[in-house]
């Protein structure tokens, strides 16, 4: 979500594309130790795909809450909300833009995705390790 740039909370087609790298590169992780066993070429494969993946959807991520915080700073934000200071318009657009991002569905769904994927990925593990 650019709140920031849009002025309102709205998807962007670049954001959609980095959620779907994000899911891509969940399962692509989770798949290595499914198919290690059956196929070292298929798990290379699924390994660098999904850190490619990832390292495409953090960096974003970290060059967008980077610039964020940028702003926070610049603006003097933390404080003036401490000291219950008089805000200006482009304080409110800041505050706007931090609540949108933290009403991403997108943001939940893939963090319930990793959590998710990884719980059978591990318990795929303790099967194949152990029975």
């Amino acid at each position: 979500t650019d709140c920031f740039k849009l002025k309102k909370c709205k998807d962007s087609a670049f954001s959609w594309a980095l959620f779907s790298v994000a899911l891509i590169a969940t399962i692509s992780i989770r798949a290595v130790n499914v198919v290690l066993d059956f196929n070292r070429l298929w798990a290379k494969l699924f390994w660098y795909v999904g850190i490619a993946g990832f390292f495409i959807f953090f960096t974003y991520k970290y060059k967008y809450d980077h610039l964020l915080h940028k702003e926070i700073n610049a603006a003097g934000l933390t404080d003036k909300l401490l000291e219950k200071k008089e805000l200006t318009s482009h304080d409110y657009e800041i505050l706007g833009t931090i609540l949108c991002k933290l009403s991403s569905k997108k943001d939940k769904v893939i963090y319930f995705f990793i959590f998710f994927t990884s719980g059978i990925a591990l318990l795929w593990a303790i099967i194949m390790d152990f029975f």
